[in-house]
Order: C-alpha cells, then sequence, then structure tokens
C-alpha cells in the first residue's frame, strides 16, 4: 500500500478522527495509485498525529455535494476552488476517509520520521511510515504484531491475557503486559563504496593478474562517496518494490 504525507489543521484532523468528516478536500490526487492508500497526516503546528486509508477520491465541481461530507460550506469551496484562477467551475476532489480506519497515535512526531524535511504545502508520496508502530509483550523480550498506538496493542493484549485463563501456558499465566516502540532494520548501501571497490579490484585481479593491482586504487573520497550515493539511491528503490521493513 503506497504512503502519502499531508498537511492539514488540527480542527480537521478532529473532525476526521470523530468520523464528522469524510471527505478531505484536496485540489489535486496522487495520479497512477491503487486504492486504498494510507494517508498520515500532519496536523499544523503538532506534528504527524495519525493516519487513515483513504479508498477513493471523488473529482467533481459539485460544491453542495462536496460540502455534505467534507464540513465546509458551498461557498467556502467555490472559493477555494476558484478563487485564484477566475474561473467558477473548477473541479475539486474529495478525498474519501474509509470508515474506522482513522486513528491517533500516541504521541506527535516530528516530520523528520517520515523522511522529509519540512511539512508538504498540500500532500506528497513518502516511503512507508513506522515511527509510531508499537508491539507488546507478556515477559519485556519477546514481541510479536505491530499495532497503530497503544490503545490497540493493549486490547489484543487483554484479550490474548483471557484466553490465558482457559488455556494457561506451561511457563505460566504473565501478570505484566509490556508495550514497546518498534525499531526496523532498514537495509542500507550508504557506506558500501569501499566493499564494492574491493570486489571490483578482485574481479580485475582475477582477470589480468598482476597488472591489476594499482586498479582503482587512486579513487578519491569524494568519487567513492558519489557512488555511494548512487547506490544506496537505486538500492531504496529496490528495497521499497521488492521488501517491507522488519523489526
Amino acid at each position: 500500500m503506497k504512503t502519502v504525507l499531508i498537511s492539514i489543521k488540527e480542527k480537521w484532523w478532529k473532525k476526521i478522527l470523530s468520523g464528522e468528516k469524510e471527505l478531505e478536500i484536496r485540489k489535486n490526487r496522487p495520479k497512477g495509485i491503487e486504492y486504498p492508500f494510507r494517508v498520515v497526516c500532519y496536523v499544523t503546528g503538532r506534528g504527524i498525529m495519525g493516519a487513515f486509508t483513504c479508498d477513493y477520491i471523488k473529482k467533481t465541481n459539485d460544491y453542495k455535494e462536496l460540502s455534505e461530507c467534507s464540513g465546509l460550506e458551498p461557498g467556502e469551496l467555490f472559493e477555494y476552488a476558484n478563487g485564484a484562477n477566475g474561473k467558477t467551475d473548477t473541479c475539486l476532489y474529495g478525498w474519501h476517509v474509509q470508515e474506522g480506519t482513522a486513528v491517533e497515535f500516541d504521541q506527535a512526531f516530528k516530520i523528520d520520521t517520515a523522511g522529509v524535511t519540512r511539512p508538504p504545502q498540500s500532500w506528497c508520496y513518502i516511503q512507508e511510515y513506522t515511527a509510531n508502530l508499537v508491539a507488546y509483550s507478556f515477559d519485556g523480550e519477546t514481541y510479536g504484531a505491530t499495532y497503530n498506538n497503544t490503545k490497540e496493542a493493549l486490547k489484543d493484549a487483554i484479550a490474548e491475557f483471557e484466553g490465558f485463563k482457559k488455556y494457561p501456558p506451561k511457563r505460566g499465566i504473565p501478570n505484566k503486559i509490556f508495550v514497546g516502540q518498534c525499531e526496523f532494520y532498514r537495509p542500507s548501501l550508504s557506506n558500501s563504496g569501499y566493499d564494492v571497490i574491493e570486489a571490483v579490484q578482485c574481479q580485475a585481479q582475477d582477470e589480468g593478474g598482476e597488472w591489476a593491482d594499482d586498479y582503482l586504487d587512486d579513487a578519491t573520497k569524494e568519487q567513492i562517496e558519489e557512488l555511494e550515493n548512487g547506490l544506496e539511491a537505486v538500492f531504496q528503490d529496490w528495497i521499497q518494490k521488492f521488501d517491507t521493513p522488519h523489526s
């Protein structure tokens, strides 16, 4: 599932969270994206506060229709759509909040946890967002599934604990529940420049023998950094397509 980061005012985020606001209005939409997709919400002046799943986007210039599910008046929507271009029929996009998917995180997270340096003016693509994820354990060592917040984790932990009463585990019924923030292993090639050059040098020596003894020995620090940056960019694009983070 692709992930999108949006900037949103706190009052609108609260209405999405409560279920009052079903459509988040934008002037455009992600192109070619598959539904559903995850929308991570940066609340202006607070931080990354939560997320929801968008299951479809409605494109229309029927501002009255959009008004019914967005919390905005038709006149406000008209001004938002047409105020800067002098037109009267510009379409807007209503990003639909899939029912029951809006969730608030345990805390507000800084913008750099999304892999960007500043909040988007409207929205932008980001990698899968994991800074909020937590997991529970009964021994403080072995953790399992991940959850959006502590409330979700404790709900499942308590349900599992109730099951222990009927079928006590051999190690005995636990008396504590631990909830911890997840840290994920993220593979990287950012420091692999010397390793790659060494591998190429070994190949050259296999082919040319002593004639290749000084091959690439004169590569500068700046040249190696350039190589590493290129390798990292290609690798991260590849790993995003074929793998997911592991805790």
